[in-house]
């Protein structure tokens, strides 16, 4: 190969940069004006396949809305518009039940899960089939159901709750390695839909509140109850080559092997006839023995 063709191939195959950069992402999260469960659903629903942008501009009306609101109603209609979303089930299964099985397969669940927003919705399941349990009427509930029938408007209440709840603790298989991204996957669908249930409810409530035109924000930076968030970049850097090593390739066509060390040379040094085999080829010390007059 042509020697000013070799050097032109090698440089193009060296990195004009000495480091790798990754871009940072600006993410947005919840302020403490704001329900912990949604600032954790905007969280992970950010980390999820859906659209950045959708996110962003339904955030941008959440925060107009609700900065007409107290905080009270931020957190109640927010709390709920989330829980009731994630609940929100039309399947029936007439062989649901909720018992200790139950409570024990949650905590098993919240034991090894790490994602935020799936262990705030596994505590919520948690408490609720705990307190639903525990409720004076539950005995009763489940003996007219083994009887295949539900009299009373408050046991079929109650069996509308064992059938919203058992949908969920159902899927849960926390034996399973990956059962947080199954149960994520599970939710997914419902995040983003949540988020646009609240924008609507604060939509309704502060329009009922102004009766007039309501003023919007169209940038990020203008966010109120929201902020911005640039994650800090990553920086790998790499060992620069020299223009040597570079051109090492070229200019060291014919290599020559390095040059042989001397060998130490082996001095009997003592005298001795009787002295061990191991002493007899020690290098020779030096003359200089000025250091014992400092003993």
């Amino acid at each position: 190969m042509n020697k000013f063709l070799l050097i032109l191939f090698i440089f193009s195959s060296v990195p004009a940069l000495s480091q790798e950069e990754n871009t940072p992402v600006e993410l947005i999260q919840g302020s403490k004006e704001l329900p912990l469960e949604l600032n954790l659903l905007v969280q992970t629903l950010q980390e999820s396949s859906f659209s950045k942008e959708d996110i962003k501009n339904t955030i941008l009306k959440i925060d107009s809305y609700a900065r007409l609101l107290t905080k009270e109603d931020i957190f109640l209609v927010g709390k709920i518009e989330i829980y009731k979303t994630l609940l929100k089930s039309k399947e029936f299964n007439s062989k649901a039940t909720i018992n200790g099985d139950s409570l024990a397969t949650i905590k098993a669940a919240l034991k090894t899960a790490r994602d935020p927003f799936i262990k705030w919705f596994l505590q919520a399941l948690l408490h609720d089939c705990d307190y639903m349990i525990s409720s004076s009427t539950y005995k009763d509930y489940i003996l007219q159901k083994n009887n295949g029938r539900l009299e009373k408007l408050e046991y079929k209440k109650m069996d509308k709750k064992v059938q919203l709840l058992y949908r969920w603790v159902s899927k849960l298989t926390p034996d399973s390695s990956d059962f947080e991204s199954v149960l994520k996957a599970e939710l997914s669908p419902f995040l983003f839909e949540a988020l646009k249930n609240i924008e609507q409810s604060y939509f309704l409530m502060a329009f009922t509140l102004t009766g007039s035109k309501l003023a919007m924000i169209s940038d990020p930076k203008d966010l109120k109850l929201f902020n911005i968030r640039k994650p800090k970049p990553s920086i790998k850097l790499k060992k620069e080559k020299s223009v040597d090593e570079i051109l090492a390739p070229i200019t060291n066509l014919n290599p020559q092997s390095p040059t042989s060390l001397p060998e130490p040379s082996n001095e009997n040094w003592l005298n001795d006839d009787n002295a061990p085999a191991n002493l007899k080829n020690l290098p020779k010390p030096s003359d200089d023995a000025d250091w014992l007059q400092d003993i």
